[in-house]
């Protein structure tokens, strides 16, 4: 597997993880007390997730880039 390729799965579980969150974010309008904290949690954990996978697949596909000016 090339770095690019690799890039481009993260950007693919990137476009994933959103989906979840999309699909989750009606549900804070239903959700009352505990249940919307949970909800919340889970949604926060997918943001760090797709922040996290949005980072790594930009540092891959600026790997070369990077390395040309070394």
């Amino acid at each position: 597997m090339t770095i690019e390729e690799l890039a481009k799965e993260y950007q693919a579980q990137y476009k994933t993880v959103c989906a979840k969150m999309d699909g989750l974010k009606p549900l804070l309008c239903i959700y009352t007390g505990n249940d919307l904290l949970l909800l919340r949690r889970k949604i926060k954990m997918y943001y760090d997730m797709a922040c996290e996978c949005k980072r790594v697949a930009s540092i891959l596909l600026n790997y070369y880039e990077e390395e040309q000016y070394d």
